[in-house]
């Protein structure tokens, strides 16, 4: 490896990793109000309802399966995801929400795209289902929904940082839970 190639790449993660140290401070009371949630959801046995479409799709079934597979030993969240490749998720994944959701589980909400016109769809669905919402999207600005901001044009960064909030999330949970 020569040293510009070495120099690139430092430099390429040093940058992400700026980026994702600078983002802590809109994130984080976020992430705190949504393990609270989260929490309590494994408490009362309700479901977390994750859902995305067109690029956050796979992000959505990769956040529920974190929630719902711990690392050893720790609590497991009952997760479900709802993807669609279809813009605004189409009707067949809110017929399969409005099929499974139960008064008080948790709809969180992927939406990375500028606008968050997925996590405003997602807020009023859950108002009149009774659920509890969560999105980590752009700001989100609607009483009672909890965001976890995502301030960022990089859309690449915008998923690390969700990817990474998810991890967060599981850590957090299983410290109050297990006190670790």
């Amino acid at each position: 490896m020569t040293d510009q190639s070495y120099e690139s790449i430092a430099a390429s993660f040093h940058r992400r990793i700026d980026a994702i140290a600078g983002a802590v401070d809109s994130m984080a009371p976020g992430l705190e109000a949504a393990t609270t949630l989260l929490t309590q959801a494994v408490l009362e046995d309700r479901k977390v309802l994750v859902c995305g479409c067109k690029e956050d799709a796979t992000l959505a079934a990769h956040v529920a399966a974190i929630l719902r597979t711990p690392p050893e030993p720790g609590p497991a969240l009952p997760a479900l995801a709802f993807c669609s490749d279809i813009e605004g998720g189409g009707d067949q994944m809110w017929r399969d929400l409005r099929t499974l959701s139960r008064d008080g589980d948790i709809l969180l909400c992927i939406d990375s795209r500028p606008g968050a016109a997925l996590a405003y769809r997602a807020v009023e669905f859950a108002e009149k289902r009774n659920l509890v919402t969560i999105a980590m999207s752009e700001t989100v600005r609607v009483d009672g929904v909890t965001c976890i901001e995502l301030h960022t044009e990089d859309s690449d960064l915008r998923s690390e940082l969700i990817l990474m909030s998810s991890h967060c999330l599981q850590e957090q949970i299983k410290q109050i839970l297990l006190g670790e």
